[in-house]
């Protein structure tokens, strides 16, 4: 029985019921869910309500590390929502959109303990899961890892759940804050950074990396960015022309008349004397430089076609991937003498184990996907350029010409393999890619190839700085399932201009 009066409801409380009653108006009415009210002794049943009658929704999102993060750490996220109503919970959909300073990493999206596809990670992302009815006293839970990206903003992760006819409590955002002072430590030295190296839209100044170069590493790329660079031929000279020998002067008028001929007599025609001899054209030297050569067959396009256009973002281990695809490993007669084709054929087994570890859940270091250096690139010999050997009717031929900038990286790269790693497999790859291509097709239609070829080249070569940077902060193979747009732009382009010499 109710005592009259009520010590256990606060003064506060016998206050606010004082006024309605002065004043007549009623007590406010609680939702079914309501089944407690708080007091300063603690929780007392709601009169007339013991039971709940309706659903109820609880939302916990939960956050580790909760704060102190610096760019290229990995937060895991654990979302549970739980009926603790009496009645079942209809029509459930939540949604837990990304923020802009994290990144998913592939193949963490666990669903009550069950690892799950990257395909319902992105539906989490974006339009939101699905979860349908969910009984009472029963439990869904979510978890996923998130790289932190470089900023110096805190991340906000904020869930949206609605359900029909269903309470839902909960749902706070989870704040994950960044450690202070870790992005602008090398503050004064950030005009040193390219522009190139981070996002389309750069940040301000305090959100730039940390991490500066050493005087070796900067020396080491530049001269790979030059080497890398567009290929430019050479210029001959212009053959000087050979002047006419001189001709000798006519000799003046004798100065007496000459006498009349007598009749009868033949007048005898004067002497033109004949030109002299021209001498034989002289032939320029052949040309000599180290040209490689390589072919790409119609299947191998149409695959990669696949990727680039299909309704899921390439990765850049996509890019890895169609870079070591254009890679010229042969001679003009098809030899083989400095082992590029088995140094490409084992990189490509290294980036296809990235992407069966990656769907395994196993995480390993980057460095564990470098390999080794198998080619000899001190075999490399300079030779006369000869014409492109002919193509297949299914297939594309492709060229690139080493110089001497380019050579002289790829020697220090096989004499310190001591510091071999997988940005060097990389720069190996993109100056192997091809510049050139020949095909049974209109002139235009292999400039325009031409010049995709030169495009991607010099954008990859733009991303490989930039993923050298980020490597040095994280160094797991989340960064390979980045994405890069200007990178997906130029391999589109790419892929639909060699598209275009088959038909």
């Amino acid at each position: 029985m109710r005592r009259e009066p009520d010590f256990e409801a606060s003064a506060d409380m016998r206050l606010v019921e004082l006024q309605r009653a002065a004043l007549g108006v009623p007590a406010p009415h609680r939702g079914d869910w309501e089944s407690r009210v708080s007091t300063e002794g603690g929780a007392v049943e709601a009169e007339g309500e013991q039971h709940l009658q309706s659903a109820v929704l609880a939302v916990e999102l939960t956050a580790s590390p909760p704060g102190d993060v610096i760019p290229g750490a990995i937060v895991t996220l654990a979302l549970s929502l739980t009926n603790e109503g009496a009645v079942v919970a209809r029509n459930i959909r939540v949604a837990v959109p990304l923020p802009g300073g994290a990144t998913y990493r592939n193949g963490s999206f666990v669903r009550d303990g069950r690892p799950q596809l990257d395909d319902a990670a992105d539906e989490l992302f974006g339009p939101g899961t699905a979860i349908g009815n969910l009984a009472p006293k029963s439990r869904v839970t979510f978890l996923w890892k998130a790289g932190v990206r470089l900023g110096n903003k805190p991340l906000v992760i904020s869930p949206t759940v609605t359900a029909e006819e269903t309470a839902v409590v909960g749902a706070k955002s989870a704040i994950v804050s960044r450690k202070a002072g870790a992005e602008t430590g090398f503050a004064s030295q950030v005009q040193r950074f390219d522009r190139a190296l981070y996002d389309e839209t750069p940040p301000p100044l305090e959100e730039l990396p940390i991490y500066e170069l050493d005087t070796e590493e900067e020396l080491e790329h530049e001269a790979a960015d030059a080497a890398l660079s567009e290929y430019r031929p050479p210029m001959e000279p212009p053959q000087q022309p050979i002047a006419p020998p001189s001709q000798p002067e006519p000799a003046p008028p004798p100065d007496q008349p000459s006498p009349d001929p007598e009749p009868g007599v033949p007048v005898e025609e004067p002497s033109t004397p004949a030109p002299p001899e021209q001498p034989p054209d002289i032939e320029p030297a052949a040309r000599e430089a180290v040209v490689l050569y390589g072919r790409l067959d119609r299947p191998s396009i149409a695959y990669f076609e696949r990727i680039f256009s299909g309704s899921k973002p390439p990765t850049l281990l996509n890019h890895f991937i169609l870079g070591g695809a254009l890679a010229c490993t042969r001679a003009i007669d098809q030899s083989d003498v400095a082992g590029l084709k088995a140094h490409m054929d084992a990189q490509s087994q290294l980036l296809q184990r990235v992407v069966l570890h990656e769907k395994m859940g196993r995480k390993e270091p980057i460095a564990e996907y470098a390999g080794t250096m198998l080619a000899r690139v001190d075999q490399f010999a300079p030779a006369p350029v000869q014409a492109a050997p002919a193509t297949e009717p299914n297939a594309l031929g492709l060229q690139v010409e080493l110089e001497a900038p380019t050579l002289a990286v790829l020697a220090k790269m096989q004499g310190d393999s001591g510091r071999w790693d997988f940005t060097k497999a990389r720069q190996l790859t993109l100056a192997l890619q091809a510049r050139r291509v020949h095909a049974a097709a209109p002139a235009e239609r292999i400039d325009a190839a031409e010049a995709a070829l030169r495009t991607y080249a010099q954008t990859a070569a733009t991303q490989l700085q930039r993923f050298f940077v980020r490597m040095r902060i994280d160094r797991t193979t989340g960064l390979l399932f980045a994405h890069d747009d200007a990178l997906d732009s130029a391999a589109r382009a790419l892929i639909a201009a060699l598209t275009a010499l088959f038909n």
